[in-house]
């Protein structure tokens, strides 16, 4: 049966790869052969109950593609339930959806604990994910984590980017941002970690909201028996230049060397300010993301110049759209936009683009893009 799940997991992993890859011809294949035969390589398992729950998995697939050494899948509760996680080294809960209602499956739980409490393997909890694994108002459900998760207060509910500062400890899991003053992440009013109710299982603050109150800490990690935990109440997967932090984070759970990725993606100066999602900026936005669909040339141009210097992510599905715009600039401008926020998923619209563009000139500049997004995933990693 184990050797049976192992296949299952690993083919399903290779897929995904071969999916998602650049076509680069038998390099790309061969090496895709040697990941799946690599003792070294580690297998992440994200949470994944049914569409409408749970939100960003693409984009966390995708920020895990950067490590070359990482295989990721997604896994509902049958997979689970079937599998035991035996061939899962991290388990990621991605954040839950804002009207989800929560159910707590106690078999899911239970293979949670002996996942980290007795063999040891790591799991990385994103906001309202946390959920699963910590000790809120119900404990006789079971949890992980001696942690309450709170709803925010009046005046503490934030949604934008957010500058935030890392602990020494920190630095210590992150020392690429131990040098930068102002560093920014996505942040969507997740639930607030409750530091003051940790109850040993050496639970440690890796970073916070920059100058915030007791109470807002960003990233928190924590012993599960055996096994890592690490909490981030932030979304480094939609952060342009922050999203290697999240491969970062699976690495640290399973204890595997933290290693290093290229500037391309390690890029902490992309945000150079605070951005609050407030009623006025969310009508703004939606304002621009109408242009880019009913606007004329100059419209379209404008608008992605003002999301890109806001919240790129928000527009991103319809700046792909753009890619087979009429206009030559606005597709030249889509494929920039793109490339500049590491919006991943783009890649087979961007070399269809490639492939149906007629204009040698803009053809190259779009072939150019393309090479750069294709060397942002699937790094051959080295050990910092």
């Amino acid at each position: 049966m184990k050797k049976y799940a192992l296949v299952y997991l690993l083919s399903i992993g290779c897929l995904l790869l071969i999916l998602g890859a650049c076509k680069n011809s038998g390099k790309k294949e061969t090496y895709i052969r040697k990941l799946e035969r690599n003792k070294e390589s580690i297998a992440v398992g994200i949470y994944k109950p049914n569409e409408s729950d749970v939100i960003y998995t693409r984009a966390i697939l995708e920020a895990l593609k950067i490590d070359g050494g990482i295989v990721a899948v997604s896994l509902n509760n049958e997979d689970i339930k079937r599998s035991k996680l035996e061939n899962i080294d991290v388990f990621i809960l991605p954040g839950f959806r804002s009207n989800c209602q929560l159910t707590i499956d106690q078999e899911l739980i239970e293979i949670l604990r002996r996942f980290s409490f007795e063999r040891g393997k790591g799991i990385v909890a994103i906001s309202s994910g946390s959920k699963m694994i910590t000790g809120n108002e119900n404990k006789s459900r079971g949890y992980l984590i001696d942690l309450k998760m709170i709803a925010p207060q009046p005046g503490e509910t934030l949604n934008g980017i957010m500058k935030f500062e890392l602990s020494d400890r920190g630095k210590q899991i992150f020392p690429e941002l131990k040098h930068t003053q102002n560093l920014f992440i996505d942040f969507q009013s997740g639930p607030i970690i409750d530091m003051e109710s940790g109850n040993g299982q050496n639970i440690q603050l890796m970073g916070s909201k920059f100058k915030a109150n007791a109470g807002i800490p960003f990233f928190v990690t924590a012993q599960a028996g055996k096994g890592r935990i690490f909490i981030t109440a932030a979304h480094p997967e939609i952060t342009p230049g922050m999203r290697w932090i999240l491969p970062r984070m699976v690495r640290w759970t399973i204890g595997r060397d933290l290693v290093s990725y290229d500037q391309n993606v390690v890029r902490p100066g992309f945000f150079k300010q605070e951005f609050i999602i407030d009623e006025e900026s969310r009508k703004e936005i939606d304002e621009l993301i109408t242009k880019l669909v009913e606007g004329d040339k100059s419209q379209k141009i404008s608008a992605m110049d003002q999301l890109y210097n806001t919240y790129p992510w928000m527009a991103a599905e319809k700046v792909v759209g753009l890619l087979s715009d009429s206009h030559e600039k606005v597709r030249l401008k889509a494929a920039e936009f793109l490339t500049r926020i590491e919006y991943t998923p783009a890649l087979p619209d961007l070399e269809k683009a490639v492939q149906n563009e007629r204009k040698r000139r803009v053809k190259d500049q779009l072939l150019a893009y393309e090479n750069e997004m294709c060397n942002m995933i699937e790094q051959q990693v080295s050990v910092n």
